[in-house]
C-alpha cells in the first residue's frame, strides 16, 4: 500500500535512507582475501592461538592436540615446541598466545593452572601460577612488567551491577591493583542464582557483550556493544571514542542456538576430564544431549552487532573486528583505525576466521567440513 500522506512518505524515505547509512561502511572499501599466498600443509584440531614473531616465524597452540609448534611459511615446516604434559616444556590445553615486550610470548598452559613465558624461538624459559583470579586471561604486558586482565565477577567482592566487569593492571613485583577500565562481560542468566537439577550454561547465548585486546603499542583498545564503538585507551593519552556503526542484526534461529551448544562444548574445559582428574577438554555431545542442552539455554533474541571473540589488534593502529558468521556466507571483518573509524571492510570464504594479523600477512584458520584446521597465509591488505 502507498501512504497518502506526503509527510509521512518523507519519513520513510529518511529511516530508509538512515538505515542504508548504518549498514554500509561510510567511507570505508570492501577488499575480498580470495586466494591465499600459502597454505600450510600440517593439519590442526583446534587453533586457539596464532603469534607471528619478529623474524615472520609464528607460534601456534592446538587446544585439543596439546601442543605449540613453530611455524615457517617459506619453508613449509612445522617444529614442535611444546608438547602434551605437565613438565618445563609441556602443556595441557593450551589456548592464547599473548605478546610480551620483545620477541617472548605468554603462552596459557590452562590444564596446568599457569601461564608458560615463551622465548623468541617458542621455548619455555620459566611458569606462573595462575592464583589470581581472570589471570588466565591475560591480553597483555606492559614494559614495565605489568599484566592486563578482566577480573572475573564470581570472584569480586562486591559484583558490579549489570553483569559489568573491571580490567585490572596488575604489577606481579608489588601486588599492587589498578582499574583500568569497565565494561560489559557475559550476560548471565535470569536464574542464574536459582537452584539447578542438571548442568546447565551461566550465560545467555549470543548476547551482545563489549571486547578488548592490546595492541602492540601497549595501547587498550575496547569494542563497545552500546552503539558499536570503538575506545582507545592509549598510554600517556586521554581516552578517545570513536564514531558510531551500529547497524541491525538477524534474529537467532533454532539452527544458531543447537550451534551455540556444539561450540560452547567444543571449547569450555571440565574439570576431572583430564589426567589425574584434572581439566580436561569436554567430551563430543550427542544429537540428543545438543537438543536437550538447548532447550535449558537462554538466547538472545538478535545475534551482536560483532563477535567479542573475534578481535584481533594489528600494527599501525588497526584493529580487525569479526561480524557474526553465517552458515555458507562470506565471514567479514571492519577494520578500523588508530581513531576508531571503519575503513574497511574484508571479505574472506565460508568457514574461515582470522587468527593473527602480521606486519605483511594476515594468517587465516580454514575449518574444513570433516572439523579438521588448516592455516592460510593471505597479503595483507593495504
Amino acid at each position: 500500500m502507498i501512504p497518502s500522506d506526503p509527510s509521512r512518505v518523507g519519513r520513510l524515505t529518511c529511516i530508509c535512507a538512515a538505515l542504508a547509512a548504518l549498514a554500509a561502511p561510510a567511507g570505508a572499501q570492501r577488499v575480498r582475501l580470495q586466494t591465499p599466498s600459502a597454505t600450510l600443509a600440517e593439519e590442526f584440531s583446534a587453533i586457539r592461538g596464532v603469534r607471528e614473531l619478529a623474524d615472520g616465524r609464528l607460534l601456534v597452540s592446538d587446544y585439543i592436540d596439546q601442543r605449540v609448534v613453530l611455524v615457517d611459511f617459506d619453508r613449509g615446516t612445522v617444529t614442535s615446541r611444546i608438547g602434551k604434559g605437565g613438565g618445563p616444556q609441556e602443556a595441557r590445553l593450551p589456548t592464547r598466545l599473548v605478546r610480551m615486550p620483545g620477541d617472548s610470548t605468554i603462552l596459557v598452559d590452562l590444564g596446568n593452572n599457569r601461564l608458560l613465558i615463551l622465548d623468541g624461538q617458542g621455548r619455555a624459559a620459566r611458569s606462573m601460577v595462575t592464583e589470581r583470579p581472570g589471570l588466565q586471561g591475560v591480553r597483555g604486558v606492559d614494559a614495565a612488567g605489568a599484566f592486563y586482565f578482566a577480573v572475573p565477577a564470581w570472584s569480586e567482592e562486591h559484583p558490579l551491577p549489570n553483569d559489568s566487569v573491571r580490567i585490572v593492571k596488575w604489577l606481579p613485583r608489588t601486588d599492587k591493583l589498578e582499574t583500568i577500565a569497565v565494561i560489559q562481560g557475559d550476560r548471565m542468566r535470569s536464574d542464574i542464582r536459582s537452584p539447578a537439577l542438571t548442568p546447565r550454561i551461566p550465560t545467555v547465548g549470543y548476547a551482545a557483550q563489549d571486547a578488548w585486546v592490546m595492541d602492540e603499542r601497549g595501547a587498550m583498545r575496547i569494542v563497545r556493544a552500546a552503539g558499536y564503538r570503538v575506545e582507545t585507551r592509549a598510554p600517556g593519552a586521554a581516552p578517545s571514542i570513536g564514531p558510531s556503526h551500529a547497524y541491525a542484526t538477524r534474529a537467532v534461529s533454532a539452527a544458531d542456538r543447537l550451534a551455540y551448544i556444539r561450540r560452547f562444548a567444543a571449547s569450555s574445559p571440565m574439570s576431572g576430564k583430564g589426567e589425574n582428574g584434572g581439566m580436561g577438554y569436554s567430551p563430543t555431545l550427542s544429537e540428543a544431549e545438543v537438543v536437550a542442552m538447548a532447550r535449558g539455554t537462554q538466547y538472545a533474541e538478535q545475534h551482536p552487532m560483532f563477535s567479542a571473540g573475534d578481535v584481533i589488534a594489528a600494527s599501525g593502529g588497526r584493529l580487525w573486528v569479526g561480524r557474526p558468521a553465517e552458515p555458507g556466507q562470506p565471514v567479514l571483518y571492519d577494520v578500523f583505525d588508530d581513531g576508531g573509524r571503519r575503513v574497511t571492510m574484508v571479505e574472506l570464504g565460508s568457514g574461515r576466521r582470522v587468527a593473527a594479523v602480521g606486519r605483511q600477512h594476515v594468517y587465516v584458520v580454514l575449518e574444513t567440513e570433516t572439523g579438521i584446521q588448516q592455516l592460510e597465509r593471505y597479503a595483507l591488505p593495504q
